[in-house]
């Protein structure tokens, strides 16, 4: 029974992350960008030396890496499960951006986005009305935003620019 339960245990402590989302109001699967997203995402940002770039949900790091490869002087990522943000550090590490990438665990409606001019959005179809206005309440003029696989809300945000990319679409705006 000891073993049972130790194991019981250990399997909770690991799948607690990748399961506790369900639980949220927004349900956010992680779901990894694929390559051709990021090709596109870069395609669109061009890095500045004032440039901050931030990627909300950023799940295995990729994009946030590929930022700071691109030139981004500031590149960080924000996501709840925390296995996937030590996974993120790690990769960064690896990959040599870990002097120019940041990972932290923070719920992205607490987190204040009023210093970042670079902005990307990985959100279910359910939050986009919500991140819609947070995104419009803390982003300064000349921010630029990709929103990948659902738009931002319509009513609140104006597409510059829609990028295909088959089952993920992109859409990029400019904060005015």
């Amino acid at each position: 029974a000891v073993v049972s339960t130790q194991s019981t245990g250990a399997s909770l402590a690991l799948a607690g992350p990748f399961v506790t989302p369900a639980l949220r109001r927004h349900v956010l699967p992680y779901v990894p960008a694929t390559e051709t997203t990021v090709e596109l995402i870069f395609k669109e940002l061009r890095a500045v030396p004032s440039s901050r770039f931030i990627d909300l949900g950023s799940g295995d790091g990729r994009v946030v890496i590929e930022a700071a490869k691109k030139g981004f002087p500031i590149a960080h990522g924000i996501e709840l499960n925390i296995w996937l943000v030590l996974f993120s550090r790690w990769k960064s590490l690896v990959s040599g951006t870990s002097g120019r990438t940041a990972f932290k665990r923070a719920d992205l409606w607490k987190y204040d986005l009023s210093s970042y001019n670079t902005i990307v959005v990985f959100g279910g179809e359910s939050m986009m009305e919500e991140i819609s206005q947070k995104l419009k309440r803390e982003t300064k003029p000349d921010t630029d935003i990709i929103a990948c696989r659902f738009p931002l809300d319509e009513t609140i945000w104006t597409a510059d620019k829609l990028i295909e990319d088959g089952p993920n679409p992109l859409w990029r705006y400019r904060q005015i």
